[in-house]
């Protein structure tokens, strides 16, 4: 009666690890290190925190821009805006289990 279905496998399906802490953490976390709270640095921070959630949804394509988001210098520029530094965001997304180690592009061991 419980039979496994013969055309789906189980083990074929590749299970993305859940972060270590959810994304309203993260932005805790982050406006934490802004300087002066206002509307604009709270967008700011906002941008990048989902970029935080897109790193872990369902959609492909949402995945890959915030993975481009992380590398291709947007990221940046949303750190200047509110005076983050960009590393340190980079070091939270991999410590905290949002982006794999091997995806900070080779900045540390």
């Amino acid at each position: 009666m419980n039979a496994p279905n013969p055309e789906f496998d189980v083990r074929t399906v590749k299970h993305r690890s859940q972060p270590l802490i959810r994304t309203s953490t993260v932005e805790r976390l982050l406006l934490r290190h802004v300087n002066y709270i206002c509307p604009e640095s709270r967008l700011c921070v906002n941008v990048i925190k989902q970029a935080f959630v897109d790193l872990c949804g369902p959609s492909r394509d949402a995945r890959r821009n915030a993975r481009r988001f992380f590398h291709n210098g947007q990221l940046q520029g949303w750190c200047d805006l509110v005076d983050l530094n960009p590393e340190f965001v980079m070091e939270i997304a991999v410590k905290t289990g949002y982006l794999p180690a091997s995806k900070m592009g080779g900045q540390r061991a």
